[in-house]
């Protein structure tokens, strides 16, 4: 016979024991791993608790954008300059020959701006003067905001040939262009962009003067953002790694305007000379004018005269040339050391002096200044 006092205890609720311990346990292990299952299909999914992910990919940041629409409009017209080569071989003129040599030309820019991951699934037109000439369709990217596709060939069907006139006016367009984008951009892709466009604009120009068509000027380039600032304040300045490459190109710049005004008085008829020489000073003294925001310290004061080559005696006319030549490859490297005022001040003088060289040599180069 059971006693009363066990019949209660075993009749009343159930204290803690081992297995409800074990029970309880189980139930909040059930319930963190449906919690942490659910945190990582959150995360996989890419679930935006939020609200719905925004459709399509992640828009194209400006360099990306300047750099497949650089491409893609070097391909296009590459494409024209090729037919337009072939119809004029066809037809017997010389100009053949300048329209085969510009396509190649083109055909070299575009595969080095050829984006690893963007140049595959993107094919945006020029967004600012389209390329009319082009045969190859494409699907615009409008500020950036999406990753197009290649159009189809019944688009391309639709396209105007391709005609001297357009041909040239669509090169000049996406030289500007490329040139604009430089002033923005990040340093490498700034370097590259800077040195296609000037090359573009040569060929432009070059086509334009043997076909007897007008020859548009560059137009005036968009004003550049504020660049870095040194750190004066305290007892150790410090000024940005770009003042010392502006420097040297200031005291570059000095050091032609004396070498032009030196040779000016040795070549018979050297008006030229000293009017080179007049704008290399113009251009130093507007290079100091960007670099007085970026130094600390006061200006170096610039020595009336420099040492020239032993060779310039000799051969004053040959050693201007290749001080030219330096010039260029060193505001190619320029522009990509500097952003800001100090950037459009190196993108001005690369044009100036990438000019001066194409009038000196007249020799085809896909990527002025830049040797590797």
């Amino acid at each position: 016979m059971t006693s009363s006092t066990v019949v209660k205890d075993s009749s009343g609720p159930r204290r803690s024991g081992p297995r409800g311990v074990a029970r309880s346990v189980a139930h909040r292990t059930i319930r963190s791993l449906a919690l942490v299952l659910a945190f990582v299909l959150v995360v996989a999914l890419g679930i935006n608790l939020d609200g719905p992910p925004p459709p399509g990919p992640p828009p194209l940041s400006l360099t990306e954008q300047a750099q497949v629409i650089a491409e893609v409009s070097a391909t296009d017209l590459a494409a024209a300059a090729t037919i337009l080569s072939d119809g004029a071989a066809a037809d017997g003129q010389g100009v053949g020959v300048a329209y085969a040599v510009t396509a190649g030309l083109l055909q070299e820019q575009a595969a080095a701006l050829r984006h690893p991951v963007l140049s595959m699934v993107s094919s945006p037109t020029v967004s600012s003067g389209t390329v009319s000439a082009a045969p190859q369709a494409s699907t615009k990217v409008a500020g950036g905001e999406g990753r197009a596709s290649t159009g189809d060939s019944s688009a391309a069907a639709t396209q105007p040939a391709p005609t001297p006139t357009s041909f040239v006016a669509d090169l000049f367009t996406a030289a500007q262009q490329n040139l604009e984008a430089s002033i923005a951009t990040e340093p490498g892709i700034a370097r590259l962009l800077a040195s296609v466009a000037v090359s573009q604009r040569h060929q432009a120009m070059a086509l334009a003067g043997l076909q007897g068509l007008e020859a548009p000027e560059w137009e005036p380039l968009p004003p550049a953002g504020p660049g870095p600032l040194p750190k004066c304040a305290g007892t150790d300045p410090v000024d940005p790694p770009e003042a010392e490459p502006l420097s040297a190109a200031v005291s570059a710049e000095h050091q032609a305007a004396y070498a032009y005004e030196v040779a000016a008085a040795r070549i018979p008829d050297g008006a030229h000379l000293t009017e080179r020489a007049e704008q290399h000073t113009l251009a130093a003294v507007a290079g100091e004018g960007v670099l007085q925001g970026l130094a600390c310290t006061q200006l170096p004061t610039q020595i009336p005269a420099f040492t020239l080559d032993a060779g310039f005696l000799d051969d004053p006319a040959g050693t201007l040339d290749q001080l030219n030549a330096e010039l260029v490859g060193m505001y190619a490297d320029l522009v990509g050391l500097t952003e800001g005022p100090a950037r459009l001040w190196a993108v001005e003088r690369f044009i100036d002096v990438a000019g001066q060289q194409h009038t000196i040599t007249d020799t085809p180069e896909a990527f002025p200044g830049i040797s590797e």
